[in-house]
């Protein structure tokens, strides 16, 4: 029955399209394990840090929108996913958890690894289950059933965390033998179809809201639309079809995949920084902002409409969340973003657009001059990954300085309209954490099915170790620049700075390593430029040798922060 059962549990994901499996060891999962591992569909990995194989996991998520399933056995193993199950919840990417359990008799006896997983991950799945011991007396059908269910709850938007908790009991046998389907599947087994078919869900708004909304827009005389965090290439196209159309000031985040781009006339790359100009005057009175999709990095854009709020705040989004931290929200629209971007106007150009976009290229020209130098500096990491990066590739970029960095000084470089040119990017900006970035950029890149850059900080760098492993055996190689400023860089920005007694202990956290070792341990090539130059070279040959490498870069967190304040003074006088 074990054996029946594990094998229905996997063929019946696999037949909805669920086909990947990311797989930690253990004994109490050998059902699951093993029909995995004899499986002609099943793509797997084994991955023996759970924690590292729960971001791998959601990084191909991100990158496919579909979820991939994680194996692990009973007891602390299930626990170790819980940072990436927070993530993926909040963030609403699709994930399933097939955990295996001790039966019930074995609960509270104090057996050995044995611990509560029922209901294990809180308020943070969409939806959780606790699934019976196989046995004759339960109708086959269930387990069937169970997983249509799971797969569509993980799938439907908005997407999240799925948790079946799967009791077995002992013995597990031998999986040698054929498995011996009921009579009662005998039609299921004769097909390759799911045993039941959820129907897809499209969320649209009825045509009075559609309506009222572009009213609303046709009446604007200064238009921004905001582009934060998009899930896909096809949404990334219809946010692109709909800004050409709309003529407005677009502002993109990093995580849109537009902010890189050069074929939008009405792209203000650097917006972040406009807000330290005097040209910035223009958007004190903003009459509409339209935002499409969530999670903006600008902390000094969302300072920036706390102050000085637009008349209409329309929220665009595909999940029932409220995604409103400063509360001006004045109308917010549930909607597959695909098809409410394309039920919008066309508008003529503003002059008051060209304005903005010329003090954004005269930003552009202050930024380059500052950072044209052959000492490295972390603004000019970043842009020079953004820059050299190939756009059939994906990049990821780890939290704390590296996506700030990307965001305000990433240069967009010309390459024609087209989905197969689209920069994916990639990034846990759910909780903002810094664990994971390494193991869910190996999953990006397994997802993307093509090559991944990540930029990631030391401390993230260390926090990910285990990592590393997957460096190795990724099937796509990852190039990870790992800017090594000895600590947390980012804490030099905030006021605890100041207080010079404690701040290097408990926030600059010097650790006086490198990685060298770590990339030898691992057999991965390495890279440790000292120039801006080198820096391109050696950047260049790893993307020629198609293998995973880390490409080390040191700088010093104090002269990071002097530069970052030295361009804002200088951006600060412009005209």
């Amino acid at each position: 029955m074990n054996q029946l059962w594990g094998y229905l549990i996997i063929e019946e994901l696999v037949r909805n399209g669920v086909d990947y499996f990311v797989i930690s060891p253990g004994s109490r999962s050998t059902p699951l394990t093993a029909t995995v591992a004899q499986h002609p569909q099943a793509q797997k990995i084994v991955c023996l840090d759970e924690r590292a194989a729960a971001f791998h996991a959601l990084g191909y998520a991100r990158a496919t929108g579909n979820p991939a399933v994680l194996i692990c056995t009973s007891g602390s193993a299930a626990a170790n996913y819980l940072p990436a199950v927070i993530e993926a919840a909040i963030d609403h990417i699709p994930l399933i958890i097939l955990s295996a359990d001790r039966p019930p008799e074995l609960r509270q006896t104090g057996a050995n690894q044995t611990i509560d997983q029922v209901n294990l991950y809180g308020s943070y799945p969409k939806w959780q289950f606790d699934l019976s011991c196989p046995t004759a007396e339960i109708s086959p059908n269930l387990v069937l059933t169970t997983i249509d269910l799971a797969v569509s709850k993980s799938r439907q938007a908005p997407g999240g965390v799925v948790h079946l908790n799967c009791m077995f009991r002992e013995p597990f046998g031998s999986m040698d033998a054929p498995v011996e389907i009921p009579a009662s599947l005998a039609k299921w087994k004769e097909g390759r179809s799911a045993y039941t078919r959820y129907a897809d869900k499209l969320t649209i708004p009825t045509p009075e809201e559609i309506e009222s909304l572009i009213e609303i827009i046709q009446s604007t005389v200064k238009g921004v639309l905001v582009i934060g965090q998009l899930k896909s290439t096809v949404e990334i196209q219809a946010v692109v079809e709909l800004a050409i159309r709309l003529n407005w000031a677009v502002f993109a985040d990093i995580q849109s995949g537009l902010r890189l781009r050069t074929d939008l006339p009405n792209l203000i790359h650097y917006f972040d920084r406009l807000l330290l100009t005097d040209t910035s005057v223009e958007l004190e009175q903003i009459d509409s902002i339209v935002q499409i999709g969530t999670r903006i990095v600008s902390s000094r854009w969302l300072k920036w409409i706390d102050k000085y709020p637009p008349q209409n705040y329309i929220l665009i989004v595909n999940d029932g969340e409220r995604h409103d931290p400063s509360h001006l929200v004045s109308l917010r629209i549930e909607s597959d973003i695909t098809y409410l971007c394309q039920q919008l106007p066309h508008l003529p150009a503003a002059e008051w657009v060209q304005k903005i976009r010329s003090a954004s290229d005269r930003i552009s020209v202050t930024a380059a001059t500052f950072l044209k130098t052959t000492k490295l500096t972390e603004p000019l990491i970043a842009r020079t990954i953004s820059e050299l990066i190939p756009r059939q590739h994906g990049l990821w970029v780890s939290n704390s300085m590296p996506i700030r960095d990307l965001d305000m000084y990433g240069v967009a470089v010309n390459f024609q309209l087209s989905t197969f040119n689209c920069l994916r990017i990639g990034a846990n900006r759910g909780t903002s954490g810094i664990e994971g970035a390494i193991a869910s950029a190996t999953g990006f890149a397994v997802g993307l099915q093509a090559p991944v850059t990540a930029i990631v900080g030391d401390l993230s760098s260390l926090h990910d170790l285990n990592s590393f492993a997957l460096l190795q055996r990724n099937v796509q190689p990852v190039i990870v620049v790992i800017i090594n400023n000895d600590g947390g860089g980012i804490f030099s920005f905030l006021p605890i700075a100041k207080s010079t007694e404690i701040f290097d202990t408990y926030f600059g956290t010097p650790h006086g390593v490198n990685f060298s070792h770590a990339a030898a341990m691992f057999g991965l090539d390495y890279y440790h430029p000292q120039t801006s130059d080198e820096l391109i070279r050696d950047y260049q040959r790893a993307l020629v040798d198609r293998r995973s490498a880390i490409i080390e870069v040191t700088t010093d967190r104090s002269e990071n922060l002097q530069l970052h304040q030295e361009i804002d003074q200088a951006i600060q006088q412009i005209n």
